[in-house]
């Protein structure tokens, strides 16, 4: 029992100092990489429209570490269903559907395409739409001209703030349960 006690002590003594230069010690536990997490539904039209920039982003910032992750928070989508979807648009991100909604509520996601951009201790530092390409159901511009979630992945890799943390979705309304 002291033998325990006494190496968690060392432990999070270790952890607890910093080096010379007064910066914390992280490289026992050296934090995660950026995660880019999405909401996606395959039956709804916008998620469909932005599968191209989703694979276009995921392509460009995956190269330099940021991981990614699908989530379908649908009661009826099966792992058979984002298989096929992903197939599709020749996605490689992994997709997972989300039983009981509890991705999205965790992260308050109310909208299908919705991203969450978490920083590498796990933080939500940009929620929201992907762009302004669509600015309201079923209207869209030719194309964007605000790219939220890659002008907060380049702030977040370049240690800069994020100018816009958070921005409305538009798409496919996830069905939440109201209790």
């Amino acid at each position: 029992m002291w033998r325990k006690m006494i190496v968690l002590f060392l432990i999070v003594h270790l952890l607890s100092f910093g080096n010379t230069e007064g910066e914390k010690v992280h490289k026992i536990f050296p934090p995660g990489p950026l995660k880019v997490m999405l909401f996606l539904n395959p039956e709804c039209p916008v998620s469909n429209a932005y599968m191209k920039e989703i694979k276009s982003i995921y392509a460009d910032y995956s190269a330099k570490g940021v991981s990614f992750e699908a989530y379908f928070p649908m009661e009826t989508v099966t792992e058979k269903d984002i298989k096929a979807f992903l197939k599709k648009y020749n996605a490689t991100f992994p997709g997972f559907p989300d039983p009981g909604l509890r991705k999205a509520t965790r992260y308050q996601a109310t909208v299908m395409p919705e991203v969450v951009l978490l920083n590498e201790n796990g933080i939500t530092v940009y929620q929201g739409a992907i762009d302004n390409w669509f600015y309201a159901l079923g209207k869209s511009r030719p194309r964007a001209t605000e790219l939220y979630l890659r002008n907060a992945l380049e702030a977040t890799l370049n240690g800069n703030p994020i100018m816009q943390s958070k921005t409305q979705a538009i798409g496919c309304l996830i069905n939440m349960k109201l209790d």
